[in-house]
């Protein structure tokens, strides 16, 4: 065992909890010294050999486990304790999106982890999508000139339990909230509709508007009623417009001219079907790459002082801000 191996412990077995357990046990980086879950498989220490099983936080109290990383997959309403648990005891931390249920605990977690020099990441996975790191090259490159609406569409799904302190707004909005911030920078409400369509106390389709400081608009639909799941992002700019599909891990732009860069000058109606025949395709290369392995790599770099992309406590809380203030406009 590599001696600069990095003591971590999970907490939380659920979806996003196994998939973190498998990613971490891969990681040469990392040297997993425990899991905790309250319901903790029977057949767990037979298939984990070497990484101890708790069922609670005071059981990883009482057993005296050395780590100093803390990976949190537990239910979102229990971000906010857990964290501050792990905070107090000096631990480094990356929380899985959002980071809290509320604004107010977001600024709790991060004014009480600097003020400890601890790292603080949140679990925006998508940014280390291949598919949307492509799309970010084609903004910076200029392949769409200049941006002009993004259209996002996250639905799929009505999830099997729904706890306290979650909705579609912090489930699936929260996640597009941080790649557009990511993309074109801070973005502010325009206006949103929210249905409460299974449950009358628990949002689950939305339909919201957003706009940055240059006046780029983005609109974003999510919902946990369409039977299959679909997360696409279609940009439009003054060029062309390129199409991502998260799943796929696919970015394909679509224009007339973009190879010529010739501009058109004619606007008659049969040289707009001619342009429209005659539209420029390029389908992108793109590596295809689990995103959840990639962000553990950036958790990784952040803990050793190396520059990473992980989302910070503050790009998280401003995801959180801006999907909870879309719901003011709940219809």
């Amino acid at each position: 065992m590599s001696s600069n191996r990095i003591p971590v412990v999970l907490v939380g077995l659920g979806r996003m909890g196994s998939n973190h357990l498998r990613v971490i046990k891969e990681n040469p980086s990392f040297d997993l010294k425990a899991v905790v879950d309250v319901k903790l498989p029977d057949n767990f220490a037979t298939m984990n050999p070497g990484i101890a099983g708790y069922a609670s936080l005071e059981d990883l109290d009482a057993a005296d486990v050395a780590y100093s990383a803390v990976v949190i997959a537990a239910p979102t309403g229990s971000h906010y304790e857990i964290a501050r648990r792990f905070i107090a005891r000096d631990k480094h931390l990356l929380v899985e999106k959002p980071l809290a249920s509320t604004l107010e605990q977001c600024r709790v977690l991060i004014e009480e982890s600097k003020n400890r020099n601890l790292i603080l990441g949140v679990g925006h996975v998508e940014r280390f999508n291949p598919a949307v790191r492509k799309l970010h090259e084609v903004i910076q490159n200029g392949w769409l000139d200049k941006p002009i609406h993004f259209s996002v569409t996250r639905v799929g799904g009505y999830p099997q339990t729904i706890l306290p302190g979650n909705n579609v707004m912090l489930d699936l909005a929260v996640h597009d909230v941080d790649v557009l911030q990511s993309l074109i920078g801070p973005l502010t409400v325009v206006s949103s509709i929210v249905h409460n369509t299974v449950r009358s106390d628990i949002p689950d389709t939305a339909e919201i508007l957003l706009k940055n400081g240059e006046g780029v608009s983005a609109s974003i639909h999510v919902n946990w009623i369409t039977p299959t799941k679909i997360r696409t992002i279609r940009v439009t700019g003054t060029r062309g417009v390129c199409f991502v599909d998260y799943i796929l891990q696919t970015c394909t732009l679509m224009g007339g001219n973009l190879l010529s860069h010739q501009p058109t000058l004619r606007t008659d109606f049969q040289n707009l079907i001619r342009q429209y025949q005659n539209t420029d395709k390029i389908e992108f290369g793109i590596q295809n790459e689990e995103p959840l392995k990639a962000q553990l790599r950036a958790f990784h770099k952040a803990l050793t002082g190396d520059p990473s992309e992980l989302c910070s406590g503050e790009a998280g809380a401003s995801a959180v801000e801006v999907s909870l203030r879309a719901l003011s406009y709940m219809a």
